[in-house]
């Protein structure tokens, strides 16, 4: 094992020991916690970069901003007592699950044109979710700052519609993990958003439960990140990770768009959830020509979303079929 694979299964270690101080220790656990965010640093910066080149800037920056105010709320966790419910610990964490879900969103229009305005449809999510918290009579008092964190139909619907939109987009994809950890942190918070906490005062559960799961799901997307499903092809190559890193939704218009190409040109091959496969009824080899023209057809309709150069840096050695396991 390298120094840094070492590392970073230290930090996702520690991130979940971090959890576990938190649900024994409630009055320490942000220390914990924070500093467990505070790590996740590294797998945003490898996402910064590994992003370069394509249109999902976006959803990176709107992460870096979630992983800020989780720290934030962890701050102030560890500064207010839990007698006091932590009320403002309690608004900068939801502010924080706000901004995770507009990275989520992001990724459905993760494309040129039509980044900027996509962008500031994602402010006006974040927005239209504040506005029951701004409705909410009293200000982050003790006294009534928890009345303030609350969803009340059809809040909680509109809630839930948008978290299964963002996590279900990455579940059958190799970041499902990661998408399993986050929907435990949404789901954390609904219950403390009604007033539904699961064994922890609710104060506690709204402060810290969503930061736990964004600081787990970062460091188990760093680790999904690096296992590559091993392609046959260039063009299995490109089609896997597009798939991975878009999600469900464009990988399957995609997918859709190219079979439909294929189905006209009578190519031999068809893209399937797992790879390249072969028309029915026909041997998944094809000739060089069928290749590279399919191979064409797939960066074509991936124009909007990547740069040739970063699919390039994409498509590097594949392994020949008798080497994928």
């Amino acid at each position: 094992m390298s120094r840094v694979r070492f590392w970073r299964a230290i930090a996702l270690l520690g991130a979940i020991l971090a959890g576990v101080v938190w649900l024994a220790w409630p009055e320490v656990g942000p220390v914990g916690l924070g500093l467990a965010l505070a790590t996740t640093a590294y797998p945003l910066l490898r996402a910064w970069r590994g992003a370069r080149g394509t249109a999902l800037r976006a959803a990176v920056i709107w992460a870096v901003l979630a992983t800020g105010l989780a720290i934030a709320s962890q701050i102030l966790a560890a500064l207010e007592p839990v007698a006091s419910g932590r009320p403002l610990a309690g608004h900068v964490a939801y502010l924080a699950v706000l901004a995770t879900l507009a990275t989520l969103i992001s990724v459905l229009n993760a494309r040129t044109p039509g980044g900027g305005a996509w962008a500031i449809l994602m402010a006006l999510l974040v927005l239209v979710f504040l506005i029951p918290w701004l409705e909410a009579p009293g200000l982050a008092r003790r006294a009534h700052g928890l009345e303030r964190l609350r969803l009340d139909a059809p809040w909680t619907l509109f809630y839930g519609l948008v978290v299964l939109a963002g996590v279900t987009n990455y579940l059958p994809t190799r970041y499902g993990r990661a998408g399993f950890c986050l929907a435990v942190g949404f789901v954390a918070e609904y219950l403390g958003l009604t007033h539904r906490p699961i064994g922890l005062p609710r104060g506690v559960l709204l402060a810290s439960g969503f930061p736990w799961a964004l600081a787990l799901a970062l460091w188990t997307a760093d680790r999904c990140s690096r296992q590559e499903p091993p392609a046959r092809s260039r063009l299995e190559a490109t089609w896997l990770w597009f798939r991975d890193h878009w999600g469900v939704v464009w990988a399957l218009r995609v997918q859709e768009r190219f079979n439909r190409t294929a189905e006209v040109q009578g190519w031999p091959v068809r893209l399937g959830w797992f790879g390249v496969a072969p028309e029915p009824g026909m041997e998944l080899a094809t000739p060089p020509e069928v290749s590279e023209a399919a191979e064409s057809t797939l960066r074509g309709l991936l124009r909007r979303f990547a740069e040739p150069a970063r699919i390039d840096a994409v498509t590097g050695p594949c392994q020949s079929p008798d080497e994928v396991p």
